[in-house]
């Protein structure tokens, strides 16, 4: 049975996030909300946690698993190849809706900063980034509620901060590798100004 405890969206109970890190610590699984849906995560770097989190989905094990940040710097640090075109997104999007894959040692990743203090404190807590996925089985509707998360994964512990938003937009989905964007996923950030901001930088950068 999945332990249920509620947490405020804006001032999280620090208490209840250490629980949650201590889980993670341990290879276990937590819900979480997110602006948008709730997420199932793990600690990547934890033997095991991954394979488990992939059997609670029921999905490919192949398909790659979005991280979790805290703020740019965790990601900055996981990079291979971090430029002033990155720097500049992470600034102007995170937190918010918008997924950044870079190159890594584990290869291609994609990381979000979530707009919503509960998954990005619970980070912080962790001191580096975690594995978060959709809190649904592969192929169902997400879920936007602590109920409706616990109801389609088996987790350890779902942090309840109330529904998500009733129309929520995905987040934009874009790699990029050195001064190429390719767009995976168009979602609430247009296209057009994720490049605008990304070349205004790099062109900065260059003139200096």
């Amino acid at each position: 049975m999945t332990l249920t405890v509620e947490l405020d969206r804006e001032n999280p109970d620090v208490q209840t996030l250490e629980k949650a890190r201590d889980i993670l610590n341990a290879g276990g699984l937590v819900i979480v909300p997110t602006e948008t849906v709730y997420g199932i995560a793990c600690d990547p770097a934890i033997p095991g946690a991954m394979a488990k989190l992939i059997r609670a989905k029921g999905r490919d094990g192949e398909k790659p698993i979005a991280r979790l940040a805290a703020d740019g710097e965790q990601v900055k640090a996981a990079s291979n190849h971090w430029n002033a075109g990155l720097t500049a997104l992470a600034a102007k999007w995170w937190p918010g809706p918008l997924t950044l894959i870079v190159e890594t040692d584990d290869g291609w990743t994609g990381y979000r900063v979530p707009d919503h203090a509960v998954p990005v404190e619970l980070a912080k807590l962790c001191g580096r980034t975690l594995a978060l996925t959709s809190a649904n089985l592969s192929g169902e509707p997400d879920t936007k509620t602590a109920a409706e998360a616990i109801a389609s994964v088996e987790a350890d512990l779902a942090l309840d901060s109330g529904p998500s938003a009733a129309e929520a937009i995905p987040s934009t989905v874009i790699k990029v590798d050195g001064d190429k964007i390719e767009c995976l996923r168009e979602g609430r950030v247009p296209l057009t100004e994720i490049k605008e901001v990304f070349k205004q930088k790099a062109a900065k950068t260059a003139k200096n």
